[in-house]
């Protein structure tokens, strides 16, 4: 079968090459970077010299960085959804904004079925061993006619029926994520304005009912300096802006997260859009005069 892969980031490049593993897959890489392309390449990956040539293939999956770029590929110049047949399926696992997907979706009409959204969670490492988490909304029928993509992609697979089901779960999902990374950090700096050493206040919420994938993952770069570089701040609040458009459309009141999306506009203007994710906590560090990679 011959499958195309869109968006060789930071988790589509791992993701591709899990798929080109497969003995039953054909794959085509595409990016609009070139250095991801020639990476690609020196990986043992094939390429698409333009996006004709990977809409051409019978699936297509793109992992892009956003709506703008989802709406690039389905109705700009090489007009992805006008190729789509009972035979051409598109797989989107980009994180997307609902608003995007009604416009996909009105856009679509009976070729819907064709369509399967599918964002991913985990980040680069499970990305890389195959073992993200995949939140997917579509046909049933397609789902089990694609099933054995989402097999070499990931281990946690929520099939969640409805069209779009599995953007609104990313958003939920991600969402949390942004309100956990300013909770550790707050817990960390009590613990180190309290006299504790940070990794050893790490440790000990590590070990107890409040650690988790969150103190276990990017603790360790809160207290090291690094901030995490395998994510951008721009990232994180194009994320928190798409729970926004959620909160507004199903009007509901989260209080935190309105905080959380606050403090990472901050962030953004502060230190810029491409800086490491864990920058935020950074206006915490400078508002209690506490440096964590510093000990204290």
């Amino acid at each position: 079968m011959k499958i195309a892969f869109i968006g060789l980031g930071n988790m589509g490049m791992p993701m591709a090459l899990n798929l080109n593993k497969s003995k039953k897959i054909q794959l085509l890489g595409f990016d609009v970077n070139n250095h991801s392309v020639q990476k690609f390449k020196k990986l043992k990956g094939r390429v698409a010299k333009t996006l004709d040539e990977a809409f051409e293939c019978d699936i297509i999956i793109s992992c892009l960085p956003g709506p703008k770029q989802i709406k690039q590929i389905a109705v700009g110049k090489n007009k992805l959804i006008e190729k789509l047949s009972k035979n051409k399926i598109w797989i989107d696992c980009s994180t997307n904004s609902i608003g995007c997907f009604n416009f996909l979706q009105k856009k679509l009409g009976k070729k819907i079925n064709q369509f399967i959204d599918a964002p991913i969670s985990g980040g680069n490492i499970k990305a890389k061993s195959g073992e993200l988490s995949m939140f997917i909304g579509g046909s049933q029928k397609l789902y089990k006619k694609t099933g054995f993509i989402f097999k070499i992609l990931g281990k946690n697979l929520y099939y969640l029926g409805k069209h779009g089901a599995g953007y609104a779960a990313k958003i939920a999902q991600v969402s949390l994520c942004y309100l956990n990374y300013l909770s550790l950090s707050e817990a960390l700096m009590l613990g180190t304005k309290s006299g504790i050493k940070p990794q050893t206040m790490l440790q000990i919420i590590d070990k107890s009912a409040s650690g988790g994938y969150t103190s276990t993952r990017y603790g360790p770069d809160m207290i090291n300096g690094s901030y995490d570089p395998s994510f951008t701040l721009g990232l994180s609040f194009k994320d928190l802006k798409l729970a926004k458009e959620i909160i507004n459309l199903k009007n509901i009141k989260l209080p935190i997260t309105k905080l959380t999306t606050s403090i990472y506009s901050k962030a953004i203007k502060k230190y810029g859009a491409n800086s490491n994710h864990l920058n935020a906590i950074k206006l915490l560090e400078a508002k209690n005069k506490l440096i964590l990679h510093k000990g204290g």
